[in-house]
This record gives C-alpha cells, structure tokens and sequence, in this order.
C-alpha cells in the first residue's frame, strides 16, 4: 500500500462565513468541527496528516491537538503571507517529502464521502501519478478539460475564464506522486504567471502542466453526487452542510 500523507491547506480566514473563528474550527454540528470531520474522513487512508494554516491560528489548533488522541499523527505549519495554494502545498514539502503520495484536500471540504477517499487511495501510486476524482455539474466554478486521456487545461471563473453550461469539476481532492513532483512544480514556476484575478501562482493550473508537460499518468475517480464538490465558502454553504449532516445523523 502507498505510503501516503494528506495535506490541508486551511490558511483561509473564513471572513466570508461571518463568524469569529478560523474556517478549520468552525462547528458542523455540537462536538464537531470541520477539522473533526476531516481529521475523521482522512485518517483511515493516511499515516500522517500535515495542516498548513496562517500565523493567527496556530496556537488555537495546536490547543485542539492536545486535547486529541494521536496527535502525533498531526503536523502543522504556518502559511505567513496568503501566495496562494500552490505555495501553501510547496511550502510544506519539508513536512511530505519522505512520503510516497501526497493527498491534498482543500480545508473546507466536509461534504467528501469515505467511498471517494478510498477510491483515490487505492489509486495512488509513487510511480508519477496524479488521481483526480471529478464530478459532473451544472455551471462549474472550476472546470477541467480532457483530451485522450491528457489534462489540457483547467478553467477558473475566478480567473476570469468562460466556464460551459456543465462540466467536470473537481470535489476538492487531489493524490500526487512524490517522488519527482518538486522539480515538476519548480518547472512550472520558472514559466508560469500569477493569476490575472487572484494575482496568485495558483495550484490547479499546475494539475495540466504535471499531465501534459511532465507526462505524469492521469488516474479518473469518477464521482456521481455533486455534493461532495461543496466546500463552505458561504453562509448559505454552511447551512446546506449542517443540514445535511443533520439529516444523515438521523438515518
């Protein structure tokens, strides 16, 4: 089995939610925060998890640490300016380096099913592979084109790029080999530019270049419940959420 270690970039503020804590700490439902649900969703397909957050909530999350069984499976690092997620993910490579597979999930992504989680982990490989479960949906934030069996191009509307009715979109989740994919992102800094929105060296335009460019083999995870792209972004994201938690809690 792949060694693997999920990364979270989480240094997001969560300013939009409206509410006074950091976005990885925020209740789903009583005793549960979006790392629970996470750190839940993640540990049975990982040996380490490695949180990369910004300077301000360190000392919270290292208090919810403490009072967690294993947290020595845990590790943290701060982000000090907000460059993006591709320089959160780099940034942290001191900390995945030793590993065989990084499994990068978005810090906001409750909504993944254990079944996808699997899927991707079995997936994975240290031989230069990159496995991408995507999702079918109506006017996509993100979307990803394919083209014999290539990543071509991936299409942000924050970014300004024109986005088709449906497409493939991705649920917030990405396995990449570690072995060779340092000198893949190096070579695709030396001759990319910052987002023409963002003004951020983003990740996802990495994703196409690690295919096309670097050749690496492109695994599918085809997911069919669009809910699990949902990250929360938005009051109206978090209400959706709890009530779906609430709603699974009593079946």
């Amino acid at each position: 089995m792949t060694k693997i270690c999920a990364v979270i970039p989480a240094a997001g503020r969560g300013s939009r939610l409206g509410l006074d804590c950091p976005k990885i700490l925020v209740p789903i439902e009583e005793n549960l925060t979006v790392w629970n649900v996470l750190r839940n969703s993640l540990s049975p397909v990982s040996e380490r998890i490695h949180v990369i957050l910004a300077p301000p909530v360190m000392a919270p999350f290292e208090q919810v640490l403490k009072s967690e069984a294993n947290e020595e499976r845990v590790t943290i690092s701060a982000q000090p300016i907000p460059l993006g997620m591709g320089d959160a993910i780099f940034g942290a490579e001191p900390f995945w380096r030793d590993f065989e597979t990084i499994l990068i999930v978005w810090g906001d992504q409750v909504n993944l099913s254990a079944d996808t989680l699997k899927q991707v982990a079995a997936k994975s490989s240290a031989d230069r592979t990159m496995v991408l479960p995507l999702v079918e949906c109506n006017n996509p934030y993100v979307q990803y084109d394919l083209s014999d069996g290539v990543l071509t191009h991936v299409r942000q509307s924050r970014e300004g790029d024109v986005m088709d009715p449906s497409g493939f979109s991705d649920v917030g989740v990405f396995a990449l080999s570690v072995p060779g994919l340092i000198d893949c992102w190096n070579q695709f800094v030396k001759q990319s530019t910052a987002g023409a929105q963002t003004n951020e060296l983003n990740f996802l335009p990495f994703l196409p270049f690690l295919s096309h460019r670097c050749r690496w083999n492109l695994q599918k995870v085809l997911v069919t419940d669009p809910v699990e792209a949902l990250g929360i972004n938005t009051p109206e994201d978090l209400q959706i959420t709890r009530a779906r938690f609430a709603s699974l809690k009593q079946r």
